[in-house]
């Protein structure tokens, strides 16, 4: 009989690039004789009715939900706990902080939402310790959609009183080859498996979904002791490390505990291969 594994995604958000993930995983799936079913029409509740599998792919950032399938015996991978470490920024630097080195940050303090968010005395504090530009992130966000730039006082204060009511930090702007680049590091089973670089010359963030180009690099090995290190540190079953090289030094920015793969593959990185060879050894196994 097949060993039945789900792929775990988001019932409200979906587009093609998970579309691909799903399709090629499906696929690799079935080349070692198990059956990857889509179940995106899940939620978590006491009780919780689990879907009729022992393990599934979670590509979604419902912490909730994942605790809910791991409370039902299912293993997931990643983790709940490694789920949640990887989409919540100031909870990535948290548990890597004092294990590799950190750029420059600063977590805005908790703004009750019947409280007023502004407070001379912190960005006075932001900007003794982080220089302009400076980078404004919300702690949890994809794709770059919640990252600004600020390139003054006034622009700080406006996004810190935007924001007041949404967890949010501050961190000094890395400055790599152009102002929109970074070196995205893919690992299965906590190994660097390949490195590809995204630039942008439109925008500051790299990101592919914002007008980024992606190209395979070759994967040092200061890169890959540097990504391997985070990957253990976070349990990534799958995932990436984000870095940006800075004066010839491997900064890092943030990790993905659900990283795409088309254009990965497209520059040679079988993720979606070498990820289901480690799943189905897992499974293979009970």
């Amino acid at each position: 009989m097949r060993k039945r594994v789900a792929f775990v995604r988001n019932k409200y958000y979906t587009d093609s690039g998970m579309d691909y993930v799903f399709e090629r995983l499906h696929d690799e799936f079935d080349k070692r004789n198990i059956l990857l079913f889509l179940a995106d029409n899940l939620f978590a509740g006491f009780p919780f009715e689990a879907p009729d599998c022992g393990y599934a792919v979670f590509w979604d950032k419902d912490a909730a939900l994942a605790r809910a399938l791991e409370r039902a015996g299912i293993r997931l991978f990643n983790s709940a706990e490694t789920t949640e470490l990887c989409d919540d920024k100031e909870k990535t630097f948290a548990a890597l902080a004092g294990k590799i080195e950190l750029p420059e940050t600063v977590i805005a303090p908790l703004v009750y939402d019947v409280s007023s968010g502004e407070d001379e005395n912190f960005l006075n504090a932001v900007e003794k310790q982080i220089a302009y530009p400076a980078v404004v992130k919300e702690c949890v966000g994809s794709q770059g959609r919640q990252v600004y730039l600020a390139e003054n006082r006034t622009e700080l204060a406006a996004l810190h009183t935007k924001l007041a009511h949404v967890q949010h930090l501050f961190q000094r702007f890395v400055s790599g080859k152009c102002a929109g680049s970074d070196i995205r590091v893919y690992v299965v089973g906590k190994k660097a498996v390949g490195a590809v670089e995204r630039l942008n010359t439109t925008d500051f963030r790299s990101n592919v979904f914002l007008g980024g180009k992606v190209s395979k690099i070759p994967l040092s090995d200061e890169l890959k002791k540097k990504a391997e290190t985070i990957a253990s540190i976070l349990n990534l079953d799958y995932g990436s490390a984000d870095f940006i090289c800075e004066k010839g030094e491997y900064v890092f920015i943030e990790a993905n505990s659900s990283a795409y793969m088309k254009n990965a593959e497209a520059n040679g990185i079988p993720l979606a291969e070498l990820f289901a060879e480690y799943v189905a050894e897992v499974v293979n196994e009970s």
